[in-house]
C-alpha cells in the first residue's frame, strides 16, 4: 500500500534527525521542531517525470524517484540527507508506489479538473 505524503514527510524528518543526532557525528544536537516546516509532495502538473518535491522553509528541490537524483532546486545542508534517504533501502520503491497511486487518482488531461490530490499531503 502506498504511503501518504504525511507518512513520507515523517519518515524523511526522522531519518534526518537520526543522522544529525548520531552520537558518532560531530553535529550539534537538533530538535524535532526544527524540521516542522519539512514537507514532501508530488505535482504531476509541474514535472511529468516521477518525482518528489521536498520543501523546508524557503528551500525547495525536486528529486527523481526513478534515479534518486536531484532534478532542480536546492535544500542547503539538508539536501545531502534527502539524497541519503532516497538511497536507503526501499525508499524509492515506496515513492514509486505513492506516485502510481497519485497518478491513478488524477483526472484525465482536458477533462474537468479540480485541485490535484498530489499537491497536498
Amino acid at each position: 500500500m502506498a504511503k501518504t505524503f504525511n507518512e513520507l514527510t515523517i519518515e524523511l524528518r526522522d531519518f534526518i534527525l537520526d543522522a544529525l543526532n548520531d552520537p558518532r557525528s560531530n553535529n550539534i544536537k537538533v530538535k524535532r521542531y526544527e524540521f516542522n516546516a519539512l514537507d514532501v509532495s508530488m505535482d504531476s502538473d509541474r514535472e511529468s517525470a516521477p518525482h518528489i518535491i521536498v520543501s523546508m522553509g524557503i528551500s525547495q528541490a525536486i528529486f527523481s524517484i526513478e534515479t534518486g537524483k536531484k532534478i532542480t532546486g536546492g535544500m542547503g545542508p539538508v539536501e545531502r540527507y534527502v539524497l541519503k534517504w532516497l538511497e536507503k533501502g526501499l525508499t524509492l520503491q515506496k515513492l514509486r508506489e505513492t506516485w502510481m497511486s497519485t497518478e491513478r487518482n488524477q483526472p484525465k488531461k482536458g477533462g474537468k479538473k479540480e485541485k490535484p490530490a498530489s499537491k497536498f499531503r
